[in-house]
């Protein structure tokens, strides 16, 4: 669609001055604005008549982006209600992944071009992370201020402008914006901007993006995935990140029924101790086992906590009571009776296993798999509706590998903060894991899990850990612990007071 169909149906002349629409094809909402406040030098009362209200703490590239009254406000007030000029300015639209809106509420800083700033120009293309430069003026995209460095943020400055830093620098040109604004290269930004948008067009309808939803730093993640498959000429993009991406396509066929089961106790309102997984997971876990105690020295001694609870060797290293019993912290239970590798998820990152939950459910609602009418709990019903998807295989290896990673992490910050007294090392590598589903044809094509590195999470075993005494508690005396007792005991409750007061 060209940019003359998009502005179809809106004014024939701008409401107000800076609300050009030809010269600047997919500008943003936030462009408008801060063209409008630039040249226009617009008022208090008549921003909050184009429905920006709350000026001080409003960020104008959030607000006009999604769906929300002062997006409506902005597009009555200048009468685009019946074009499509306002489908543009969310970031979703220019994504080739589906994220499920989750680009429209991340919190951002401005990217800004140089070039296109000083006409007020902004699109939301510039706003996705794996995007590094200006498509038409190949400028480097920046979110500092070139004079003082400070992050650039699309909020008002107190003179009501936007585009404006803190210390005073602004990119905007007065006469670059307005009497040169036929200078702006409108017909390369509609002819390129045309065929990308096709492009990520056909890209969502078959990759969808899955994230850990508590994170926050999902971004780096979605911008690795992003740049897969990016075969449209002329996309500028960053180098590749610091991140590990696995893709899983092989060739085979589908796990039997019921070899999801396990898998879908993952995740959920209420997470379970212990899972019962493949037996195939069993040689994968003691191998992560292993990974995860020979990330400390040799001489590592085991802790106490683990030696009462495993009845493992007191005095042995941990890689020495590993040898003799590789699958002590794995499989407490061992096998069941279907050879399946039950697994204590207290020492397993929760953000991961709970990521795993969501990858399952993202999967199901994708196919829009029918319900059979059957009353199932959330576990079952997840386990039967995957035991007909084609392509499950893909989920179950990509399974595999988050839970692995998570348990060698987590494991490693549980050992980590038993030895250092309830401290996790600030060394230790952490990974987030991020994931990308490629549909077709109602049939997994492929998963691909992408992990970036991230803060670590604090983590504590939790589960079978005995009932210690606290250091503060060791220190005090016979006498003194006998004192604080009394002092419980000798504290009038409430309701006996008011009793004593009734007397």
């Amino acid at each position: 669609m060209a940019w003359h169909d998009v502005i179809q149906g809106g004014p024939a002349l701008p409401a107000l001055l800076g609300a050009e629409l030809e010269p600047y094809p997919y500008i943003s909402g936030y462009g408008l604005l801060r063209r409008m406040t630039q040249l226009g030098r617009l008022m208090g009362v008549e921003l909050t008549a184009l429905g920006i209200r709350n000026r001080v703490a409003s960020d104008a590239l959030i607000a006009t982006q999604r769906p929300g009254a002062p997006k409506a406000g902005l597009l009555h007030a200048l009468a685009l209600r019946a074009t499509r000029v306002g489908d543009y300015w969310s970031p979703e639209v220019w994504s080739p992944l589906r994220t499920g809106r989750m680009l429209e509420h991340h919190n951002l800083p401005l990217r800004d071009c140089s070039f296109c700033a000083a006409h007020g120009y902004h699109c939301a293309l510039f706003q996705l992370p794996f995007i590094d430069r200006c498509p038409w003026h190949a400028a480097k995209l920046h979110t500092g201020c070139p004079q003082c460095g400070r992050t650039c943020w699309a909020r008002f400055h107190p003179d009501l402008r936007l585009g404006r830093c803190e210390c005073g620098y602004d990119a905007f040109e007065v006469r670059t914006a307005s009497t040169n604004m036929w200078h702006f290269p409108a017909a390369e930004v509609d002819a390129w901007a045309s065929r990308y948008l096709d492009w990520v067009a056909e890209e969502r309808k078959s990759r969808l993006f899955v994230v850990p939803s508590p994170h926050t730093d999902w971004m780096p993640g979605y911008a690795a995935l992003a740049r897969q498959s990016l075969e449209l000429e002329g996309m500028l993009v960053t180098a590749q990140p610091t991140a590990e991406l696995e893709e899983f396509s092989d060739v085979g066929e589908d796990p039997p029924e019921g070899e999801f089961w396990g898998w879908s106790l993952l995740g959920g309102e209420r997470p379970m101790t212990f899972v019962p997984l493949p037996a195939t997971m069993h040689v994968k876990l003691t191998q992560a086992t292993w990974d995860a105690v020979t990330a400390f020295p040799a001489d590592t001694p085991t802790p106490f906590e683990f030696a009462t609870l495993n009845g493992l060797d007191e005095g042995q290293t941990l890689q020495q009571n590993l040898v003799s019993r590789p699958e002590y912290l794995i499989a407490p239970h061992g096998f069941s009776s279907d050879q399946r590798t039950w697994l204590n998820l207290s020492a397993v990152d929760p953000t991961a296993a709970y990521f795993c939950g969501e990858l399952l459910d993202r999967v199901i609602s994708s196919l829009e798999v029918r319900d059979d009418g059957c009353s199932r709990s959330l576990q079952a019903a997840r386990s039967h509706a995957l035991d007909g998807i084609a392509g499950r295989r893909h989920v179950a290896r990509a399974l595999e590998a988050i839970l692995v990673r998570a348990y060698t992490q987590g494991l490693e910050t549980v050992l980590r903060s038993m030895m250092a007294a309830g401290n996790a090392s600030k060394c230790q590598r952490w990974s987030l894991p991020t994931a990308e589903i490629v549909i077709a044809n109602d049939v997994i094509r492929s998963v691909r899990v992408c992990w970036t590195p991230t803060r670590s999470a604090p983590s504590r075993r939790t589960v079978d850990t005995p009932a210690s005494i606290s250091p503060a508690m060791k220190t005090k005396t016979g006498s003194e612990a006998s004192a604080t007792r009394q002092r419980i005991r000798k504290r009038p409750t409430r309701r006996a007071g008011k009793m004593r007061q009734k007397k």
